[in-house]
């Protein structure tokens, strides 16, 4: 113990070194201890010169807590230096309940500074405990301390304080402000009566106070009591009267039926949504339906950038029912945009773009940003104005790919096949999503013209032209597409082998099947994949018996492909097919086995389906459980 004391007092020592090392060490080392001595010495250390030391030490004291800690800060309240004051209180409040109890025995201490200190303390803290002490402070000989006992009050939203606070506001002129919106704070219904009568008083600053107190309480029936403060000709309290209104509607769920005056408060309301207050803007939004004009479809595009993309969605659906009305405002906007703000801008006037507002837009085929280029070549083609053809012809030679595709895109929608051997180009692009979507737009724009170009390409000298034209041929799906893509199976390139064969399956009328089945031969892995799926699906359980010695093929992805394709037939005679694979050496052949079965149904494989539920692959054994609850039953 000797030593103990002894080491403290050493460290003590240390505390007033000259070297920040060894105050540090020495701040750390009394933070071992939990003695008196030692809380003391970090106390003291709260007024080192070094702001690390001082933070150091205030988190050790934190840490600690305790009666001594406590009653130690308090001390410090008195100080004159305001750092090392301030410094207390941020620790104590971190303290938090436990402090509490000191804190009330100080709370009648004759320095008011402290008293006002403590009671400003207690109600950050918020503990309930320090209501009737803090009550009796609201009868302080000092202002300030009775003030800050109001405020208090307030912060710990006991209802036990309002008869005090009540009384206080009767009796003592000095703390009706502080009183008045701690009542609002506490929220008790109780005192609404009491706020009423409030807002008759001259004092505007008291009725302010009143009116924002009745809005945090946030009783319905309280609006009545403030729509006549709505037209009041002081519009700071007409606008505390509507933040009012405002808080109660989010309270209430919105239930205001009153006929408020809102084209009064269009710039507070529209503020409101800029400064991102999300009171005010869910009201606003929520009324908007039934709200429109000039103003309004203004004030909305002037907050867009200051909402996030749930409220920017709302806004967008608000502004497509304005309709025409609002496209007009957004084309005079989208002169002085921003980039950012213009494709937002965009994404609202495609809602009802008409011919009319293409021509409006058709100067943004020049925008130096890319994006908005891009965005205004997707608007052209809803527009339905064949006069932004010229615009589009433009942008699909644009140097941006992305700007190219969006370009070849919209002319699918405008384009007659008059257009066709313009957009053909487009295939020849270096960028696949371009190629991908002129092949789009000439699959809209269609016609004979176009089944014969790409007809033409099954011959072409490049193959991607040639895996085009049969992707192509298969979306058009005319009967005359069938031959050439039949044709097609036989091709020297797999990729166009297999697409050819995914295009037949799409048309769903092919009058011979001979080519698949001899694709179903084919070297390549993906070509006898897609002759499995395609025949099942032209010619369903008649075609099993051409594809069930691919259940041994020597490629496990056809076998686990075959096996599937089967199940998903959902005809339960061909379970005996699969069953046998269930006990197959590969677990990957297993799981397909066992989801083939679900879908087929067959009850003979309950006994495996079982025990395959306890095997070690978790996949696996899910896989069968799920088989088994879906069969309706476990053996």
């Amino acid at each position: 113990m000797e030593n103990t004391v002894v080491n403290i007092e050493e460290l003590l020592t240390l505390l007033q070194s000259p070297d920040f090392y060894e105050r540090e060490e020495a701040v750390k080392q009394l933070n071992l201890s939990d003695s008196d001595e030692a809380v003391a010495g970090l106390v003291i250390a709260l007024e080192d010169p070094d702001l690390g030391i001082r933070e150091l030490a205030a988190d050790c004291l934190t840490r600690k807590k305790g009666d001594t800690v406590a009653q130690l800060l308090i001390r410090f309240l008195g100080s004159e230096d305001i750092g090392s004051r301030n410094l207390a209180s941020e620790i104590l409040v971190k303290i938090g309940r436990d402090a509490v109890p000191s804190l009330i025995e100080y709370l009648n201490d004759d320095d008011h500074d402290i008293r006002k200190f403590i009671t400003d303390i207690l109600g950050l803290i918020g503990d309930e405990k320090a209501v009737e002490p803090v009550c009796q402070r609201l009868w302080d000989e000092n202002a300030n301390v009775v003030c800050s006992a109001a405020e208090a009050l307030g912060e710990i939203g006991s209802t036990a304080a309002v008869p005090h606070l009540l009384a206080a506001y009767d009796k003592i002129e000095e703390v009706r402000l502080q009183a008045v919106e701690a009542l609002g704070k506490i929220g008790d219904p109780s005192v609404l009566n009491k706020l009423y009568e409030i807002l008759k008083t001259d004092d505007p600053i008291i009725r302010y106070a009143g009116l924002e107190a009745i809005g945090e309480v946030g009783r319905a029936d309280s609006i009545e009591h403030l729509v006549p403060f709505l037209g009041n000709e002081d519009r700071l309290i007409a606008e505390v009267a509507m933040m009012a209104v405002i808080k109660i509607s989010r309270k209430t769920g919105g239930k205001v039926s009153y006929d408020l005056p809102l084209n009064n408060f269009t710039d507070f309301l529209f503020d409101g949504i800029r400064n991102r207050d999300r009171d005010i803007t869910e009201f606003t939004l929520s009324r908007l339906r039934h709200w429109f004009g000039r103003e309004v479809i203004q004030g909305l595009l002037n907050v867009i950038d200051y909402v996030d993309e749930n409220d920017l969605l709302r806004i967008t659906e608000i502004l497509g029912e304005a309709g025409h009305q609002a496209g007009k405002l957004i084309v005079e906007k989208l002169k002085t945009a921003s980039s950012s703000t213009k494709l937002k801008l965009l994404d609202v006037i495609r809602q009802f773009i008409d011919e009319e507002l293409a021509e409006d837009i058709l100067d943004l085929a020049s925008d130096p940003d890319q994006e908005v280029r891009q965005k205004t070549a997707h608007v052209l083609g809803v527009s339905g104005n064949p006069r932004a053809i010229p615009v589009l012809k433009a942008l699909a030679r644009d140097p941006i790919g992305h700007v190219r595709s969006a370009a070849y895109s919209a002319m699918g929608w405008l384009c007659s096949y008059d257009e066709a051997d313009f957009i053909f180009e487009g295939l020849d692009d270096k960028y696949p999503d371009v190629r991908e979507a002129a092949l789009g737009a000439l699959i809209i724009v269609g016609g004979p013209r176009v089944v014969q170009k790409f007809y033409e390409d099954l011959d072409h000298m490049d193959i991607e032209r040639q895996r085009l034209a049969v992707t192509a041929l298969g979306w058009i799906g005319e009967e005359e597409v069938v031959l050439p893509l039949l044709k097609a199976i036989n091709h020297s390139d797999p990729g166009i082998r297999r697409s050819a064969i995914t295009s037949l399956s799409k048309i769903g009328h092919v009058p011979d099947l001979h080519p698949f089945v001899l694709a179903l031969h084919d070297e390549n892995t993906s070509v006898r994949k897609a002759a499995v799926s395609a025949l099942l699906s032209l010619n369903g359980e008649a075609a099993v018996e051409e594809v069930t010695f691919l259940l041994d093929d020597e490629d496990v992805w056809v076998r686990f492909h075959t096996i599937n394709a089967i199940g998903e037939l959902g005809i339960s005679r061909l379970a005996e097919l699969i069953i046998p694979f269930l006990e197959d050496d590969l677990d990957i052949i297993k799981l397909a086995a066992v989801k083939a079965i679900a879908h087929l149904g067959s009850r003979e494989a309950l006994p495996v389906l079982d025990r395959l539920r306890k095997e070690k692959n978790q996949d696996l054994a899910k896989a069968a459980e799920m088989a088994l609850s879906t069969m309706g039953g476990k053996q």
